[in-house]
């Protein structure tokens, strides 16, 4: 999540598809806490119906702003995401330190998300691990991507 960017007018919006073992997100905007929760559920059954299989997450966080208020609300500690079978997360970022505050919720999975500022090294990272059929091309995940 990214402190540093100043509050902008962006509606707050996301977007979460499955494409074999990879689930895609899109997230943009200023994010609220009904926002917030409404994403960790979606998420939340994104991740269920990988169940049976491994699994990776691509997120898009460019565009992102999360006031601290959202980010340090007790009502997200309540929220639980089955990342059991998940082998890895990939963050597509403005920059180096955005997404600091999710850290904490990767602990007791063992799962440290890698960032990419170009959405090209991330993909072709997802390839190289396996979790994008290599029949998939770059330009077809970043289509994922960009749909609003």
């Amino acid at each position: 999540m990214n402190m540093t960017k100043p509050l902008d007018d962006s509606p707050a919006h996301f977007k979460i598809r499955i494409s074999e073992r990879l689930i895609v997100v899109r997230t943009k905007g200023t994010w609220t806490l009904q926002t917030d929760m409404a994403y960790l559920s979606e998420l939340g059954e994104a991740m269920h119906s990988m169940r049976g299989n491994t699994w990776a997450v691509l997120v898009d966080m460019r565009g992102w702003v999360v006031p601290e208020t959202v980010s340090s609300s007790p009502f997200k500690l309540k929220a639980q995401l089955d990342r059991r079978n998940q082998k890895l997360e990939c963050w597509i970022v403005d920059d180096m330190e955005q997404g600091n505050a999710l850290l904490p919720y990767f602990q007791a999975s063992g799962i440290v998300p890698k960032r990419f500022l170009d959405p090209t090294e991330a993909i072709a990272y997802l390839h190289h691990a396996k979790f994008v059929n290599d029949k998939v091309s770059f330009e077809q995940l970043n289509g994922l991507l960009e749909r609003n």
